[in-house]
């Protein structure tokens, strides 16, 4: 058993995750013995998905990456799943889910239902469209209307429409002070995909709010106005430090968006 407190953050790209992980780590997780491992699939989450699917999940997620490739392979040397307190998975989402072949289920709907504990199989954490959904944000406002929403024959170009509204474009540079007003827009997004009329409380928040439901209520979206700009990093955050953290960063109890 390995001395420290390891937690495996899995993520799809091998640029932009691990820089967001990698500062989420030097702000809030700076303290104690914890020790956040970064491990990219170097694939999507549907094939991720696949392999163990194929497995009838009998193989482990970490041993699966272990044989993926020769650079998991050495940052994994001498862990096991066992040294791992807690497993989370951050992947963008792929409204056609061209890359799962074929299958008649919503395998999203699937996923998330497999991936629902970070101490057990893991926990899966989606962006909606994809991670630039963390910089597309205007500190204090909801999203200005229709910049909630991404239509579907734009999400190619969504990281030049991203970049060019982005309240910061360093992924790298932000201290809580940022995150701050990162989980503040968070909030009141949120609200608003659950079609809320005010910034709901912590505990409307953590009694109804999960990565399963959020997905229930984007794919709703989709099909009517586009998928609704969401981040799953400031979802991780307050999941994991509550109240205390919802309270800290939560300055509006309304929100300006009317495009229920």
């Amino acid at each position: 058993m390995a001395s420290k407190d390891y937690k495996a953050f899995i993520v799809e790209g091998e640029a932009r995750e691990p820089k967001i992980i990698k500062n989420i780590s030097e702000v809030f997780f700076k303290k104690g013995n914890i020790k956040i491992l970064t491990l990219p699939a170097g694939e999507n989450i549907y094939m991720l998905w696949k392999k163990l699917k194929e497995d009838e999940f009998d193989t482990d997620i970490i041993e699966i990456l272990r044989e993926s490739n020769h650079e998991l392979r050495e940052k994994l040397k001498g862990l096991s799943r066992v040294d791992f307190s807690e497993v989370y998975l951050f992947f963008d989402y792929d409204v056609h889910q061209n890359n799962i072949g074929d299958y008649d289920e919503d395998v999203v709907y699937e996923m998330l239902k497999c991936f629902d504990n970070e101490t057990e199989s893991g926990k899966l954490y989606i962006n909606y469209p994809m991670v630039e959904a963390l910089r597309d944000y205007i500190l204090g406002v909801c999203g200005e209307k229709i910049n909630c929403y991404v239509k579907i024959e734009d999400i190619g170009k969504y990281k030049e429409i991203s970049a060019k509204r982005s309240n910061s474009h360093h992924f790298n540079k932000f201290d809580y002070e940022g995150w701050k007003g990162i989980i503040d827009v968070f909030s009141m997004r949120i609200s608003c995909l659950f079609e809320l009329i005010d910034t709901m409380a912590y505990d409307n928040y953590s009694e109804s709010v999960n990565p399963l439901e959020i997905y229930v209520l984007e794919k709703k979206k989709k099909d009517e106005k586009g998928v609704f700009v969401l981040s799953a990093f400031p979802e991780f955050l307050v999941d994991y430090f509550g109240i205390r953290l919802w309270n800290s960063c939560v300055r509006h109890s309304k929100y300006g968006c009317n495009m229920h």
